[in-house]
């Protein structure tokens, strides 16, 4: 995964996610928390704010209904309203309109009590109205927007009767201003029969006017009469929104002082008035209520990120600050690693990192004397491994030698026995090189000079051997006894067994800087097991040694002198002969 990739390469990276999340997680979980308790806290203040609007516009709407039923009230009860009608002549065709002035200036008194009366209208049986506005009044009850029905209801009841109108004025010419109406019998106080009704006028603007608590730029307020739908409601308000609301009203139609629905997106506020049955309803929308909560919110998220700003500058300041003297130890480290152990490491602090940087230059300083040590252990090892690899070969060559002269004696040829002895005190002379391990390739070439010669003389008649190097490697330093076991090999194991006279050639080239010497013999040869198994026992991975062990010793003393990439390779083909390839590095005396 990426992040992990990404977090586990670098501790400079993973710091600077640590402090980030020591500092963030503690923020965002407090913050959360009191964003949540606050949201909730506003909510409900809002919620509550909301239901107070809609109670005192329930209690402001009250008091316009309890002033236009008064009203009306009091002007039935009106004594100067019943001195006028009770004059006989105020029922005539023929009154001159005098009666019906006075009544006028009555009502434009008594309007005068409530101002937020917008008319008083007195209709009469017998077609007369009196008014106390100046308006117009509409000609005949076909004009009047109450129909004759609904004049005969109000008339044929004690009772208050409201009224809608959409339209105007029920009476007037008012321009067409809607209007809230109250309406009522007018009795005669004479005789106690009714003789029209009285209509009290609202304008619907002032009942706007009236209920102007706010809920909110979605919020929605509207009048709802039982028998005569809603008034007053916003004209932008969605008839959905309204629609719904009715609906949850009725069928909660419990006639309760106040009443709150709770729906998904919405909360439906509802108070009661029991003047003839009006509501006020109230929708408020969850989302403006948590508006302030929004606020919080932003200013939370604000100051979060702010919060993660400032964290990620001061963490990145905190981590190189941090890292600064382990960087140190680390780049120190890859210089010991290059082999400088000496090299000064002073601790920047005194603290843990300080300490490590202390214990790191003496483990440094301590190293390298283990390695110093070491190498010496390991040298001093080498010596004594090729003095005593050396030494199993002189023993070896040693009884050859002198079973050679022994049979020389024994056969009675003194001369070359005298010959053979000459060339062993060479060959020896050679071999012991004053204690040296590695000698010229001259003398080497010489020491084994001596060897053939010695042999040539126990076997005559089976071989002849040729010797050739480049004068260009004479001086080049090699692994004294190093050719003896190789040739010994080729007469012992390549030319004795065949019935041929054999050939021995050894000659000493340099090729690509490096020198080459190669024994060649044209004698018995191998076959593949043999040439698998020699290949193996060079290489240490044969089961049986015994029959190698002079080849072995010799590759690896070379190994042990000049490195791994040297040794010893062998071809070979039954019947044909053996090579046997010697790869050295031409290094000279003095280099």
């Amino acid at each position: 995964m990426w992040i992990k990739r990404f977090f586990g390469e670098s501790l400079y990276r993973r710091l600077i996610l640590y402090f980030t999340l020591l500092m963030m997680i503690p923020i965002i979980t407090a913050g959360s928390l009191i964003y949540r308790a606050s949201d909730v806290r506003i909510s409900d203040s809002a919620l509550r704010l909301a239901a107070q609007v809609v109670e005192k516009d329930c209690e402001s709407v009250a008091q316009v209904l309890n002033a236009m039923q008064s009203t009306a009230n009091y002007v039935t009860a009106d004594l100067e309203v019943q001195s006028i009608l009770q004059e006989t002549s105020f029922w005539e065709d023929t009154c001159d309109g005098t009666r019906i002035a006075a009544l006028n200036a009555r009502l434009q008194q008594l309007s005068k009590m409530h101002p937020e009366i917008d008319g008083i209208y007195l209709c009469f049986d017998n077609g007369k109205i009196a008014r106390s506005r100046y308006y117009n009044i509409r000609q005949g009850y076909e004009q009047v927007r109450m129909s004759t029905e609904q004049y005969w209801s109000i008339r044929n009841h004690e009772d208050i009767q409201w009224m809608v109108s959409e339209e105007g004025s029920f009476v007037v010419d008012n321009m067409n201003n809607p209007v809230l109406g109250a309406a009522r019998l007018m009795p005669l106080g004479k005789n106690g029969k009714s003789c029209g009704i009285v209509v009290v006028e609202v304008r619907q603007t002032y009942l706007n006017k009236v209920m102007r608590g706010d809920l909110g730029q979605r919020g929605v307020k509207y009048l709802q009469f039982e028998r005569q739908g809603i008034l007053l409601h916003e004209a932008e308000a969605g008839e959905q929104v309204i629609e719904s609301a009715i609906l949850r009203l009725k069928e909660n139609a419990q006639q309760e002082k106040s009443k709150t629905f709770i729906l998904r997106d919405r909360i439906i506020l509802s108070n009661f008035l029991p003047i003839a049955g009006w509501r006020v309803v109230g929708i408020v929308f969850k989302s403006e209520l948590r508006d302030e909560s929004q606020s919080v919110f932003t200013i939370f998220l604000f100051i979060t990120l702010l919060t993660f700003f400032i964290n990620v500058v001061l963490s990145r300041f905190l981590a190189d600050f941090e890292l600064q003297p382990i960087r140190k130890i680390q780049n120190y480290i890859r210089k010991v690693e290059k082999g400088n152990f000496g090299y000064p490491l002073s601790p920047d602090r005194l603290d843990e990192i300080g300490d490590l940087a202390v214990s790191t230059q003496e483990m440094s300083v301590r190293i390298g004397e283990l390695i110093e040590t070491l190498k010496m252990e390991q040298e001093r090892m080498r010596t004594a491994e090729f003095k005593a690899l050396q030494a199993q070969i002189n023993p070896h060559f040693l009884y050859n030698s002198l079973d050679s002269i022994n049979w020389l004696i024994r056969r009675g040829d003194g001369e070359k026995a005298s010959k053979m002895i000459s060339a062993l005190t060479t060959f020896f002379r050679i071999g012991l090189s004053k204690g040296h391990d590695v000698i010229p390739l001259q003398e080497e070439l010489e020491h084994i000079r001596s060897y053939l010669a010695i042999q040539k003389i126990r076997y005559e008649s089976q071989f002849e051997y040729l010797i050739y190097s480049s004068d260009e490697i004479h001086n080049c330093l090699v692994p004294k006894l190093m050719l003896q076991p190789l040739v010994e090999n080729a007469l012992y194991h390549g030319i004795k067994p065949c019935e041929r006279k054999g050939m021995l050639i050894i000659q000493a080239l340099l090729i690509d800087g490096h020198i080459e010497i190669e024994v060649l013999d044209n004698g018995a040869g191998m076959d593949g097991d043999t040439l698998n198994a020699l290949r193996e026992a060079i290489l240490h991975t044969g089961q049986n040694k015994t029959n190698s062990y002079g080849v072995v010793n010799v590759n690896d003393r070379i190994q042990i002198l000049a490195g791994t990439e040297y040794g010893l390779s062998f071809t070979s083909e039954q019947g044909t002969g053996t090579s046997v390839k010697i790869i050295l590095p031409a290094t000279q005396k003095g280099d």
